[in-house]
Formats: C-alpha cells, sequence, structure tokens
C-alpha cells in the first residue's frame, strides 16, 4: 500500500524517517527496556525528552521565556473552558466572532457567567471573512480564532489589543508563521500562557 498524504487540519503526515525512529524505540527507547510511554514522568529518560521539547518548541515558536508551555489534552476545546476559569477576573470578556470555533469558545465563556462582549463577528455574512475588531479596551481579555477551517477566513495579522492581553485559538495553524508575543495572553495548541 503505498503512503496517503493526509491535508486535513489536526493530524498530518510524518516523514517516514521520524516514523522508523519512533518504531524502532517503542519497545526499548534508547536501551532503557522499555517504552518511553511505560516510563515515570520523573525518569531521567523522560525529563530529557520533555525538556528538550520545551526548548525546541520555546526556540521554534519564538515563545519568551517570561511564557510557560504547557502540553495538556482535551485540544481547543478543553481551552474554551480554560480560558474563561483562569482569565476570567471580574471586567467584561471580549471575543471576535469568525465561526463554528469561536461560537464555541463564546458558549463556554457564557456557561461560566461571564460578561462576554461582542468584540467583532462575521455570523450576518456566514463566516465569509474577517472582521474588523470593535472593542478591545477595558477587557480581561480578547478571544480569537486564528484559523476558521470550517469556513475558510485566517488572520493574516492579529489586531492591535492595547493593553488587552489576546488569547488567541490557534489549534490549525500554531508553527505556522512567526508570532509577535507582545500582546499575547495565551496561545492555544501547545498551550503557552504568560506567567501570572
Amino acid at each position: 500500500m503505498g503512503r496517503i498524504f493526509n491535508f486535513s487540519a489536526g493530524p498530518a503526515v510524518l516523514p517516514e524517517s521520524v516514523l522508523k525512529i519512533a518504531q524502532d524505540q517503542l519497545l526499548d527507547y534508547k536501551g532503557t527496556g522499555m517504552s518511553l510511554m511505560e516510563m515515570s514522568h520523573r525518569s531521567k529518560p523522560y525529563d530529557e525528552v520533555h525538556m528538550g521539547t520545551l526548548a525546541t518548541l520555546r526556540r521554534l515558536a519564538g515563545i519568551p521565556d517570561d511564557f510557560d508551555i504547557l502540553f495538556m489534552t482535551g485540544g481547543a476545546s478543553l481551552q474554551f473552558a480554560l480560558v474563561p476559569m483562569n482569565l476570567g477576573r471580574g471586567n467584561p470578556v471580549g471575543y471576535v466572532n469568525t465561526g463554528a470555533w469561536s461560537e464555541k469558545a463564546i458558549k463556554e465563556a457564557e456557561i461560566q457567567g461571564l460578561n462576554v462582549v461582542d468584540a467583532g463577528s462575521s455570523a450576518s455574512s456566514n463566516h465569509n471573512h474577517i472582521p474588523a475588531v470593535t472593542a478591545a479596551q477595558g477587557l480581561d481579555y480578547l478571544h480569537l480564532t486564528s484559523n476558521n477551517t470550517i469556513f475558510g477566513t485566517q488572520w493574516q495579522s492579529f489586531p492591535d489589543s492595547g493593553d488587552t492581553k489576546l488569547v488567541v485559538d490557534m489549534s490549525s495553524d500554531f508553527l505556522s508563521r512567526p508570532i509577535d508575543w507582545k500582546h499575547m495572553g495565551q496561545i492555544g495548541r501547545a498551550s503557552c500562557r504568560e506567567r501570572v
């Protein structure tokens, strides 16, 4: 059977050489006698992989040292709940509605009783464009989805949010372009968040 190229959002094709290395080390990671998946997260071999991965991600994405990197399960859907739980501090929160994913994020903030401000929306035109940001000041955070895989729109540059930190769901385009971190409060994918 020939290899299939997957151009879908989410999982992607890996180089065969990388897959062969993983296959070779699946049962015996670097002579340890066990799989990396079987090791304690406190073991030296696992810690080397973890710390090396953090350093590589920080270098590739240009993540400043004042941001923590969290590896978490649950994807964007979990982030939609965690963002308002952790970043909502009593002021209104702003959401830019560009389609299905931002609508899910908005619902989570509303479920938690936050005062959600419509900071821009393309709903009236079936999300066929990136809307102008109409509110960004006086908010605990401004949330947007960088790439709407369902409607086919993507932010080419992020809005200037002033003193309001941006929270960006980059689930489908993280590491696809450089990021200006100075206004970022959180980016969902690897879940990088500014230390508080």
